[in-house]
């Protein structure tokens, strides 16, 4: 996701790579100045003592960082709006969550409440270890992840109210979140409920799935039919000249994209940062950047890049070669420049420097840095390669259309985990990750209900038509039965027409879009009576009403 290569930017993306496929929900995109700092004066940041394993609370705890602003808060006993930025640092997104440019601001501010951001645990500066070793990550576990948010809506006696009244047992608290934070409000609440009063969940995929080829079929539907078309004829030949070429052709292939010491694979994955573009846009794209980072890849396969002053296609395209010399400047020009250099490993120098793509190499560093602050979300590795979230996006099967190399299997990604995390032995004991131990995202499904995970008490779905997460959602078109449909008050589901990953999470959108901001509209309302509903059942006055 090169635009997000900024000093705020999700951690998700922080890997050429093995996390490029992890769920993003977009830059830390300050709105204007004014809003950045109109909120200031009611920010503020503390730590909570969150137990490192709640299976073994002997085990003690850790420093579990949080922000709060109470710009909209009415006083003890208001609602409280907690939410997580899922797997990546929290640092700066309070700038603009506890805004009006954000749901959760949106929510405080129509529900007359106080806004928790919550960093996940090992993630920033909310890690038990400073070093993840395999032995060190056994406690970063879904399970664990779930019950840090009941765990601090009970505990938590905020800075803001001392008095102890805005604790989950006086105050409603309405959990929010998007993407894996999204799965996280479904989880929480069909798995650990009780405590956490009402909950929203945008673009979660809650279905784990191993061999996920199907996160490109959206990204299929939404595509100019010139660019699907050619991109696919790309593809096709370039797994004819990997699987059946000489070493001669495969490497003056891989030279066209100045990508010639890289692995057959490694070379198919690099391509697939293309269509990886499309879970960059937003309804607001455009009018943000002055362009669509999927369709600026597009126009440069039609070979149609700035200045260009060839005719635009036709929905043929332009043919194989075309399109393979404008995917080629696409990469060389956009893509490639600068791109491993940035993320600040010694290693790694070079504008042109391919060492992030090299996937195929145990002993690159990538796999080698422990920190917390590591470039490559190793946290996040750990989760899809242990629960196993797996979530391996690749080339479709023989027989469907593909925009991605079909030499990207599941098991390519799988070979990284043993390079992340290889076994560590300390006396009788053998610390490994779940993939190796032979489990596969069904034994997450299993544990969590996955796709079904649906009986719950006050829960809204939101998911995007066009979201390249979506049939992992419940929305997803190969559910069994179909896509999930509300089935009471009491559980929502919305689907934003030409919505993609989180769309309803950034006020840009709802800007410029009828549709979002009908469904935010409509969330927001369900919210303001479901957290009625608490005042009336627990017969206390709603403050500020």
């Amino acid at each position: 996701m090169r635009p997000l290569l900024a000093p705020l930017l999700v951690a998700s993306v922080a890997s050429a790579m093995f996390h490029r496929r992890g769920m993003e929900i977009g830059p830390i995109d300050p709105t204007t100045e004014y809003l950045s700092k109109r909120a200031e004066g009611f920010n503020g940041w503390d730590t909570f003592d969150q137990l490192l394993d709640h299976s073994n609370p002997q085990l003690g705890t850790f420093k579990q960082r949080y922000w709060y602003g109470t710009e909209f808060w009415k006083g003890p006993g208001s609602p409280i709006i907690l939410t997580t930025p899922g797997e990546q640092t929290a640092e700066g997104f309070n700038k603009t969550y506890f805004t009006t440019q954000r749901l959760a601001g949106l929510f405080a501010k129509e529900l007359g409440g106080a806004v928790i951001l919550l960093e996940h645990r090992y993630w920033g500066q909310s890690s038990p270890f400073e070093q993840l070793t395999v032995e060190n990550l056994q406690y970063l576990t879904l399970d664990n992840s779930i019950k840090d948010l009941s765990h601090l809506a009970r505990e938590l006696v905020a800075p803001f109210d001392t008095s102890g009244r805005s604790s989950a047992t006086e105050a409603p608290w309405v959990y929010t979140g998007c993407s894996y934070g999204g799965a996280l409000a479904s989880w929480s609440a069909t798995m650990d409920p009780g405590t956490i009063w009402a909950y929203h969940g945008s673009s979660g995929p809650v279905e784990a799935i191993s061999d996920f080829w199907r996160y490109f079929t959206p990204v299929l539907e939404a595509s100019p039919q010139n660019c699907s078309a050619d991109v696919q004829a790309v593809i096709e030949h370039v797994d004819v000249v990997l699987m059946h070429g000489t070493s001669r052709d495969k490497v003056k292939l891989k030279e066209r994209f100045k990508l010639g010491d890289l692995t057959d694979a490694d070379f198919g994955v690099a391509l697939e940062w293309g269509p990886w573009k499309w879970q960059e846009n937003q309804f607001h794209s455009v009018s943000s950047r002055g362009y669509s980072p999927y369709h600026q890849f597009c126009d440069y396969v039609e070979n149609m890049w700035p200045n260009s002053t060839n005719k635009v296609p036709g929905a043929a395209g332009v043919g194989l070669q075309k399109a393979l010399d404008g995917y080629a400047k696409w990469f060389t020009e956009r893509e490639l420049p600068g791109f491993c250099q940035s993320f600040g490993y010694a290693d790694w120098k070079g504008e042109l420097n391919t060492g992030c793509f090299q996937g195929q190499n145990g002993s690159n560093i990538m796999f080698r840095d422990l920190s917390v602050n590591n470039s490559m979300n190793r946290q996040w590795a750990w989760m899809l390669c242990n629960e196993p979230f797996e979530f391996w996006q690749d080339g479709a099967p023989v027989g469907e259309p593909t925009l991605v190399s079909r030499l990207v299997t599941a098991d390519y990604w799988r070979e990284q985990c043993g390079y992340y995390f290889p076994a560590e032995r300390y006396g009788p004991q053998t610390y490994t990750y779940g993939v190796k131990r032979g489990k596969r995202a069904d034994s997450v499904n299993q544990f969590t209900g996955g796709w079904f995970s649906t009986n719950a008490t006050r829960l809204m779905y939101s998911n995007g038509e066009l979201d390249p997460w979506r049939d992992a959602t419940v929305s997803s078109h190969i559910r069994p039965g179909g896509p999930f449909q509300s089935s009471s008050e009491d559980v929502e589901i919305r689907v934003i027409p030409g919505g993609t990953h989180c769309s309803d999470l950034y006020g840009k959108n709802w800007a410029v879009n009828e549709g979002v901001k009908k469904i935010v509209d409509e969330e927001v309302a369900t919210m303001r009576r479901w957290v009625g509903e608490f005042y009336v059942l627990s017969n206390k006055t709603w403050p500020g009403r």
